[in-house]
């Protein structure tokens, strides 16, 4: 004999839900089948557990922030528009040196400089001069390519006949002075500036965008520089900031990209 259902009341009355059982053989007891509806009977009028929100609500104090990620600028090795590296921080120097002494955009505290004498394909962000911290702002536009010095040093011979490798052991020399390097982009750091070091090697003629021009190679160059790929379009922050001995060098730039 086997029990197939189990029928309960409640208040007299039957329940109609059935709950089915597995065979059990004839010769189990009564005694013993009647406990097993029984317990059928406690588990069907069981309400559900109600879900625990704590239990899939994550602590918000054990979430972590995860640190920013670096920005990927562009390898220092790598040539940019056919040019390599160190020549287009010679050529960023030359574009300095195209303006008036105290009035070329390193002097520029407010960003108003910051498209003049500008063209093709990468756009130059100047240094600042360190006399204090500067914030400019300047619209830039889509597509260009950036480069920003963190922090150079420019030796000319002025009257003399160049020594140009002589000029190169000076410039490197002064870089000694130089720590704390650092560049963020919206709040995320250029990693291992240390390895965006260019030197213009020889000499380079620093005055060739003057009006008139001047070929004479009379300047050495040494420094750390980024060159970053195109930002897109919107609001954008940079911030370089370096020390030269005792005195802190910060540039801030508020881009707006269109």
């Amino acid at each position: 004999m086997a029990l197939r259902s189990c029928g309960h009341g409640v208040g007299g009355a039957r329940d109609n839900r059935r709950m089915s059982l597995r065979t059990i053989p004839a010769r189990t007891s009564a005694v013993l089948r009647a406990a097993a509806c029984a317990v059928l009977a406690a588990a069907s009028a069981q309400p559900a557990a109600a879900a625990d929100p704590s239990a899939v609500t994550a602590d918000p104090s054990a979430v972590t922030a995860a640190a920013p990620r670096p920005v990927a600028a562009i390898d220092p090795d790598e040539f940019v528009f056919d040019r390599p590296q160190a020549e287009w921080s010679q050529a960023y120097l030359q574009w300095v040196a195209a303006f008036p002494r105290g009035s070329s955009p390193v002097s520029d505290t407010t960003g108003a400089l910051c498209a003049a004498k500008q063209a093709g394909d990468v756009w130059f962000l100047a240094s600042s001069d360190g006399t204090a911290p500067v914030e400019r702002n300047c619209v830039l536009p889509a597509g260009k390519t950036l480069f920003v010095p963190v922090a150079s040093v420019l030796e000319r011979s002025g009257n003399r006949e160049p020594d140009c490798a002589a000029m190169a052991r000076i410039a490197a020399t002064n870089l000694t002075h130089v720590s704390a390097l650092s560049l963020a982009v919206d709040g995320k750091p250029v990693d291992d500036l240390s390895a965006y070091r260019q030197s213009s090697g020889g000499c380079f003629a620093l005055g060739v965008r003057l009006v008139p021009r001047q070929d004479a190679k009379q300047a050495v160059s040494d420094g750390w520089f980024a060159m970053l790929p195109p930002l897109p379009p919107g609001a954008h922050t940079i911030v370089v900031h370096a020390r030269f001995d005792s005195t802190p060098l910060s540039t801030t730039y508020h881009l707006d990209v269109r």
